[in-house]
C-alpha cells in the first residue's frame, strides 16, 4: 500500500501588531506570508498521497464487503432450509420466514413474509430464491421474457430477454442446442451483457450460468 510520506513544513511566528513593533510586524507578516505560498503545493501532494491510500483502502475492501454478503445470504439460507415446509403445491395460506419448500425441482428459500403461499410462485415470484437442487429447464422455441433461477434451452432461432438489471446476484441458465441457429440474448433496456449493451447473437453449442452483477457490467 501507498505511504503518506509528504511533510508539510510548520509555519514561521505569526505576526502580531500588539506585541511586535513595525519593522518587526512587517518582516514577520512577509515572512508568514512567503511560507504560507510555499506551504500549498505541499499540501496539493499530501491530498494526491491521502486519495491514492482511500483507493486503495477501499479495492481492498471490496472484496470483504462481498464476503460478508455471502456469509449473510448463507446464513439466511441455513435458516430457511431448518424450516422446511415440503412441497410448495401443498401448501396454503400464511407462510413466514425463515422458510423453504420445494417447487419444480428446486428447494427456494423464502425472502418476505406471504399473506397467501399460493399467490407467490417459486421462480416466478420475487419473494423466492433457489437454494439447493437443479433449476427447471425451460424448452424455448420462439421469444420468451426470461425469469431468474430457471435454465433456458433453445431449440429454435428465438431471443430470449434477461430480466432487468438490480445487481442482486439472480442468476439464470442458457443452453443452446447444437445445430440451432438464431439464438439471441436481449438484455432489458439499456442493461449489458458483460459490459456490453444490445443483444447478443450465441453460437451453439452454448452453455453459461449469468449472474446479475449490477449496472456497470450487467449479465455476467
Amino acid at each position: 500500500m501507498t505511504t503518506i510520506t509528504q511533510v508539510i513544513t510548520a509555519l514561521p511566528t505569526a505576526p502580531d501588531p500588539a506585541t511586535m513593533s513595525p519593522s518587526l510586524f512587517a518582516s514577520t507578516a512577509a515572512a508568514s506570508v512567503l511560507a504560507q505560498k510555499a506551504m500549498t503545493p505541499e499540501l496539493n501532494l499530501m491530498a494526491g498521497q491521502m486519495n491514492t491510500v482511500a483507493g486503495e483502502i477501499n479495492a481492498a475492501i471490496a472484496p470483504v464487503a462481498g464476503q460478508v454478503a455471502a456469509v449473510a445470504a448463507s446464513e439466511a439460507n441455513t435458516a430457511a432450509l431448518a424450516n422446511f415446509k415440503g412441497n410448495w403445491s401443498a401448501l396454503t395460506g400464511a407462510l413466514a420466514k425463515p422458510a423453504s419448500v420445494f417447487h419444480n425441482g428446486a428447494f427456494w428459500a423464502l425472502l418476505n413474509n406471504l399473506a397467501d403461499v399460493t399467490a407467490s410462485t417459486p421462480g416466478v415470484s420475487a419473494d423466492w430464491q433457489v437454494c439447493g437442487g437443479a433449476w427447471p429447464i425451460v424448452p424455448i422455441s420462439t421469444n420468451t421474457t426470461a425469469v431468474p433461477w430457471r435454465t433456458y434451452m433453445f431449440t429454435a432461432a428465438c431471443t430470449l430477454t434477461a430480466p432487468a438489471i438490480s445487481g442482486n446476484g439472480k442468476q439464470l441458465g442458457i443452453v443452446v442446442l447444437p445445430g440451432v441457429s438464431g439464438a439471441i440474448f436481449a438484455p432489458a433496456g439499456a442493461d449489458k451483457t458483460r459490459g456490453a449493451s444490445g443483444s447478443q447473437p450465441i453460437d451453439a453449442p452454448f452453455t453459461a450460468t449469468l449472474t446479475d452483477s449490477g449496472a456497470t457490467f450487467g449479465w455476467m
